[in-house]
């Protein structure tokens, strides 16, 4: 979108905003008109803020058989904090039963943690786990949330806190691994990158990769081969793919913008041992011949 004018970016808005509203009514009258509601699936978007999970949502949300809830939302009504954590899992359960899409997107990247609790409450659930290389994502995050944020997501952790998402369900290994390079004074990137660590390591700890729930999705292929990032997606769902006008709008831009590291070189190892063990398993189901959907 560099090349795009002030008022092309700003017609391009009102197109999309009046494509949600048309949406929105599309589906509001279909489900008044619709007999036997259609077999639905429920896609939670998990894994790490700033790694994509906003992009691969508004690509979502070009599918008019899509329903997409946001980080905020009715469904986290209950949170008063941080609006981000979800209502009782019966609650959203009874709220999604009276969606009439085929699919629904849910992006609670705050209970990543809770992949379990989530698919045991949805049994027909799918969860695409995203990540992004970790430059990237710590210098977003800094980016986005101060300079000091970094340094923020990590107490939690020193403190054991079992009730905060950002520490909730880590283990005694991943606590003590980030006791071992916190300091107050430390570079921020640095403690960007290992929050970026702390959370991806989730996907081991939790044991998600042998889980046929649960996809792997890395930020990278999205941004640079959209159409078949989408095709998998959708293969993965076992859903018709709609076509590639839901990525017209997906550019590689923001692909290695952050990547001037500014980490120590411990620090870097570390998040580049993880990443390389996350693309291992990504290339590895990339290679491998396409399986039967669950049923």
């Amino acid at each position: 979108m560099s090349n795009l004018t002030l008022s092309d970016f700003n017609r391009r808005n009102i197109s999309f905003g009046l494509f949600r509203l048309y949406k929105g009514t599309a589906q509001r009258v279909g489900g008044l008109v619709r007999g036997t509601p259609p077999a639905q699936t429920v896609l939670f978007i998990l894994g790490i803020q700033r790694a994509g999970t906003s992009l691969m949502y508004w690509v979502f949300e070009r599918d008019l058989g899509v329903k997409i809830y946001r980080e905020t939302s009715e469904l986290t009504s209950g949170d008063t904090l941080e609006h981000v954590r979800l209502n009782p899992l019966p609650a959203v359960k009874a709220r999604l039963a009276r969606d009439k899409t085929p699919l629904v997107v849910l992006k609670p990247l705050v209970e990543s943690q809770r992949v379990h609790e989530l698919l045991t409450a949805f049994p027909d659930a799918r969860v695409l786990w995203q990540y992004r290389h970790y430059q990237d994502v710590a210098s977003s995050n800094l980016k986005a949330f101060g300079m000091d944020n970094g340094l923020n997501d990590l107490r939690p952790f020193l403190r054991d806190d079992p009730d905060n998402w950002r520490s909730q369900h880590s283990t005694a290994e991943t606590r003590a691994t980030l006791r071992r390079f916190f300091r107050e004074d430390m570079n921020p990137y640095d403690g960007a990158a290992l929050f970026w660590w702390a959370r991806c390591r989730l996907y081991f700890d939790l044991n998600l990769a042998d889980d046929p729930r649960v996809l792997l999705c890395r930020y990278e292929d999205l941004a640079t081969d959209p159409a078949a990032t989408m095709r998998r997606v959708y293969g993965f769902l076992d859903r018709p793919y709609p076509g590639d006008h839901i990525v017209r709008d997906v550019h590689p831009q923001s692909v290695g913008k952050g990547r001037v590291s500014r980490l120590s070189p411990e620090v870097d190892a570390l998040c580049a041992d993880l990443l390389a063990h996350l693309d291992h398993l990504n290339e590895a189901a990339l290679q491998a011949p396409a399986t039967p959907p669950i049923r």
